[in-house]
């Protein structure tokens, strides 16, 4: 699948960065905290593609850790707002429902390889095993942000490294296999 076009019609981030409006004091002081760490392995260039809305606090932490994580590398990095991309969104539901954020990565050609998203792990896990008390209505969902906000500040970014990196590079192995 190409999402070339997709990708070239999304807003450069530091488009992104301009509509944060409060939220990008947010923004920078999780690139700002975000681990310094050199990839692992050798990055091909990339394009990737962020669905998102300006006020979800997944994007707030996962977007600068990619950010500073690729800054040394030919990756570009885009946003497309979901509300403004809901052709794109509707192609990358997570268990039906439109997630955010979704990282979307491509080949230098705009060519998918594959998705990372809404959050790391660890971060999901706080959510899922929260999402009965918030459904119940004994837990708001504020608090459960709260909690993850606090293990995106306490991690720093390494689970969203860690994981990303596990996966591309499975992808670009597999790549490598299917084309020597």
């Amino acid at each position: 699948m190409n999402l070339i076009k997709d990708f070239n019609d999304a807003l450069p981030l530091y488009k992104y960065e301009s509509i944060l409006g409060d939220q990008m004091a947010l923004h920078r002081l999780h690139y700002r905290k975000a681990v310094e760490r050199r990839p692992k392995i050798k990055i091909p260039p990339l394009k990737i593609l962020v669905i998102t809305v300006p006020l979800c606090g997944d994007s707030l932490a996962i977007i600068p850790v990619l950010h500073k994580y690729f800054k040394e590398c030919e990756v570009e990095i885009r946003v497309a707002l979901r509300e403004e991309s809901p052709i794109l969104m509707n192609r990358f539901l997570t268990n039906g429902k439109k997630s955010v954020p979704v990282i979307i990565v491509l080949d230098k050609q705009g060519n998918y390889l594959f998705r990372y998203g809404p959050r790391p792990r660890p971060a999901q896990k706080i959510y899922e095993q929260m999402r009965p008390f918030i459904e119940s209505g004994q837990v708001q969902k504020m608090e459960v942000s709260k909690k993850i906000r606090a293990f995106y500040a306490k991690d720093r970014g390494e689970s969203i490294i860690d994981e990303f990196e596990n996966v591309l590079s499975e992808v670009l192995e597999n790549i490598e296999v299917n084309n020597p």
